[in-house]
């Protein structure tokens, strides 16, 4: 009878762990595509407890800031698609890295796993003494001499909402590129740039400690943590308006059953009341969309820069 029970156990064995999936194997990596302090990271350190927790594995951040956040794009681009690693970024600069400054991935081809954040706005900044107010007074300006204009690297949101202001608004501006938004918000503070552009996350600490100022919004709304500070639509350049999300996103070819178990633990992850209080703390502005959602939204985002490509693109 014994031995029957061990040949029972051993037969049960495979069944067991086939019923427990082989998914994932050990850490699971998300590679950001910028430096610690910026939105991006702020969306993947808030969320990574969570995720373990409903992963059941440790989740490792690993910033690979470089190339405007395409460095880390390209390489998870190519890894094999396991599961085991994976991408936060930000669109739409992911688009614009890919349409505008050539990163060696396609946007649409990565496997859209699950938005965390959305609704981040960027702003207009510019040093606590600076003699301009307003942006009329940086416009005026800019018209005798280009502005200096700090922001994180080519191709990204900061960037995009930069040309934006240069080719729709009439600001002349000279962009300069950090490896991540909270950079250029201190350089704007230090009065290292002119003005400067970027996430209200980042620049938002700064006004807080009475270092720099900023002028306006670039979301399609008023922000809910600036509700006195104005959008461009509202001060006269309705075609500047930004809107963006940050996402994980796997390599191409993710299995779908895979993507399940990702996604399933995304979705508690973000329903999860503590991460929701931790967000809120942080100043990250929510937005949980499973695969398919957060696609549809990815591909709008795409097609909104590659109308603006003959504009981002930089001059050669």
């Amino acid at each position: 009878m014994r031995n029957i029970r061990l040949v029972l156990f051993a037969l049960w064995i495979p069944f067991a762990l086939a019923a427990q999936g082989n998914y994932p194997k050990g850490p699971v990596r998300l590679v950001v595509t910028h430096g610690p302090g910026g939105s991006t990271d702020l969306a993947a350190r808030l969320i990574q407890p969570y995720l373990a927790k409903y992963l059941g594995v440790p989740i490792v951040v690993d910033n690979m800031e470089g190339a405007g956040g395409n460095l880390a794009r390209s390489y998870v681009f190519k890894q094999p698609p396991d599961g085991q690693i994976l991408l936060v970024s930000q669109q739409p600069s992911m688009s614009s890295g890919q349409l505008v400054s050539g990163g060696r991935f396609e946007t649409l081809k990565f496997v859209h796993v699950f938005n965390i954040a959305g609704r981040n706005y960027d702003c207009v900044a510019v040093p606590v003494n600076s003699p301009f107010k307003t942006i009329a007074d940086i416009k005026k300006a800019s018209t005798v001499k280009p502005l200096t204009s700090s922001g994180s690297g080519i191709g990204t949101n900061a960037y995009v909402l930069a040309m934006l202001l240069k080719s729709k608004g009439g600001i002349n501006l000279t962009y300069v590129p950090y490896n991540s938004g909270s950079e250029a918000a201190v350089a704007v503070a230090g009065a290292q740039t002119q003005m400067g552009t970027g996430s209200i996350d980042a620049f938002l600490p700064l006004q807080k400690q009475n270092k720099l100022r900023i002028l306006a919004v670039a979301g399609p709304q008023r922000d809910t943590s600036l509700p006195d500070v104005q959008t461009l639509t509202e001060l006269g350049f309705p075609e500047i308006k930004l809107d963006q999300m940050t996402g994980v996103f796997a390599p191409p070819g993710l299995p779908p059953d895979k993507l399940q178990v990702l996604v399933t633990a995304f979705q508690k992850a973000a329903a999860d009341k503590d991460f929701i209080a931790v967000a809120a703390k942080g100043g990250l502005t929510l937005q949980p969309l499973v695969a398919n959602d957060f696609y549809k939204v990815s591909e709008n985002m795409f097609t909104t820069i590659k109308a603006l490509e003959s504009i981002l693109k930089p001059a050669r």
